[in-house]
């Protein structure tokens, strides 16, 4: 399962080096829009101390916006089941798929970006979302829509690290988004998009 994997574990039985460094040298701010900024502040009335609550409360209407953003050109999926090579261990629920086709009922190939929700520290989601992101690369090969280039978040919803895998390396950004800074949290997802 996806949730048995660390970066040790992924080096070693999926062979994806790791490597720390900057992922954005240019960030184009996106200002969020009233709904989200009603939707954060209200969140913030609720008690956010269990994963789910973090998921439903913050990251949910996050990818709501950045859905709204690109309306056309992409879906949303959450706690969608993902079994791709179970020998690999690569089974189990991601907390959300990106793909690159918008107007679907269920995640088809290709799919670009993996987030990952957690209750604590994020590094230990780090592991979960990379071979998450490797799954998506094969899933989108063996349906002959490769894309070079795979992203992943981890968030425990006050911070987001962003990810990139490329064919068997991936750099873990070495700076952490704050969801106070929205306009650049936005302003990431759209960077990836527009590289699609």
């Amino acid at each position: 399962m996806y949730s048995d994997f660390n970066l040790a574990k992924v080096r070693r039985d999926l062979g994806i080096e790791q490597e720390r460094k900057a992922l954005f040298q240019t960030i184009v701010p996106v200002a969020p829009s009233e709904r989200l900024l009603l939707d954060i502040a209200e969140a913030q009335t609720y008690p956010i101390n269990t994963e789910k609550a973090k998921s439903e409360l913050i990251v949910t209407p996050v990818l709501k916006e950045v859905k709204r953003n690109h309306v056309n050109q992409m879906e949303v999926f959450s706690g969608f089941t993902f079994n791709v090579d179970k020998a690999k261990k690569l089974n189990g629920i991601c907390d959300y798929l990106l793909t690159l086709k918008a107007n679907i009922v269920e995640p088809e190939a290709p799919i670009f970006c993996l987030v990952e929700a957690k209750n604590g520290v994020i590094e230990d989601g780090y592991g979960q979302c990379v071979a998450e992101m490797y799954a998506a690369q094969l899933f989108n090969e063996r349906d002959n829509q490769p894309i070079k280039v795979i992203y992943g978040c981890v968030t425990n919803s006050t911070e987001w690290v962003f990810l990139r895998l490329e064919n068997s390396k991936v750099i873990i950004d070495n700076k952490k988004y704050l969801l106070d800074d929205l306009a650049n949290l936005l302003g990431i997802f759209s960077t990836i998009i527009a590289t699609y």
